[in-house]
């Protein structure tokens, strides 16, 4: 269960913002002969449904359907009393409500005379569901993973805006770090705490307690840190999560050229392209690179790798989540930060 604040922030994202990637999505409806798009929610695979609506429904399964116009529709088996709620804090759709969200769905799509639908990751929609639609209108199914994909990775000023607050919140968490600590978790409780009383809705903490032996990160508690050691905050805040890594040491000779090289990180990253290379450029002088990752949202996950030294980026992105491991000075390093925000008055001019 989440544990932030939700309700509908206007001054974060406003009503402007959510209609009008509506109507880019609508417009990539009817321009692919579409009568409407399919895009399916849950705890882990939100993240569409987030996007198109400015909502995180993250306590069950659902639906939303687009259709070429008009509101969103949210299908939900959940009460009418917690669709009362919802729709409270989320004004960007309708709410309807039946045991059978399909069912709904076909009765809408035949109210409109659909023949095709487009169903966002379709192979991982689940079949009771599809049945359910076909069972009311024999409706012809298409992916349309590629075209929601296309018209998510057009970045708004909301959107980037909301990454840098996210981004800003892990950063002042980590200060209130205990660098002393023998153990993961008296390192990770202080900084989890203070994520969540900066009003994250989700937070999740793990550690790869020695980078001397693995830079693999595990979530414990208990595990005692080696001199230096990496700590990795996934943190969602009205719907846009970020992933952001630090190395730290309890050596203070180490534990300096680490904060010179999180300076560095800090002030070039954001203007680093998220399009899936990797240079020295975005790394501290002298530093040997060893492995690079970039993540970003896609479908229905918040953040999924799309690109790395082996595989590059297939589709433009939003915003990404540049993680790299390399070596300085003898020891390893690992960090990740959000990239492809650019400079922010280039970014509103250009809007």
């Amino acid at each position: 269960m989440r544990h932030g604040l939700i309700l509908w922030r206007e001054d974060e994202l406003s009503l402007a913002d959510v209609k009008a990637r509506q109507i880019r999505l609508q417009q990539a409806i009817a321009a692919a002969g579409l009568d409407g798009v399919l895009i399916y929610t849950n705890h882990v695979r939100s993240a569409g449904v987030t996007w198109v609506s400015g909502f995180t429904p993250y306590w069950s399964d659902g639906l939303v359907l687009v259709l070429r116009d008009g509101l969103p529709i949210f299908l939900t088996a959940l009460s009418k009393r917690v669709g009362e709620w919802v729709k409270s804090v989320a004004p960007t759709f309708e709410v309807a409500h039946s045991p059978f969200p399909g069912k709904l769905a076909g009765e809408r799509l035949a109210k409109v005379g659909a023949r095709r639908l487009g169903v966002v990751e379709l192979d991982r929609m689940p079949g009771g569901v599809v049945d359910e639609i076909l069972s009311v209108l024999p409706v012809e199914l298409s992916d349309a993973t590629e075209l929601f994909t296309a018209v998510r990775g057009k970045a708004d000023r909301a959107e980037l805006d909301l990454v840098r607050r996210t981004n800003d919140i892990a950063r002042e968490a980590f200060k209130a770090r205990d660098i002393n600590g023998r153990y993961a978790g008296d390192f990770t409780g202080p900084v989890e705490r203070a994520v969540r009383l900066a009003g994250a809705e989700e937070c999740y903490v793990a550690v790869a307690p020695d980078l001397s032996k693995d830079r693999r990160f595990i979530r414990t508690g208990r595990q005692e840190l080696g001199r230096t050691f990496a700590v990795r905050l996934s943190i969602a805040y009205n719907g846009v999560w970020v992933r952001r890594i630090e190395t730290f040491s309890a050596v203070s000779e180490i534990a300096a050229r680490l904060a010179s090289v999180t300076t560095e990180l800090d002030r070039a990253s954001p203007a680093f392209p998220a399009n899936g290379s990797i240079s020295a450029f975005c790394l501290p002088y002298g530093a040997e690179l060893i492995d690079w990752h970039l993540e970003a949202p896609h479908g229905t996950r918040p953040l999924k790798v799309v690109a790395d030294a082996q595989t590059p980026l297939a589709t433009p992105v939003p915003y990404g989540i540049l993680t790299t491991a390399f070596t300085l000075d003898g020891e390893t390093i690992v960090a990740a930060r959000p990239v492809g925000l650019g400079d922010r008055s280039m970014r509103e001019a250009a809007e």
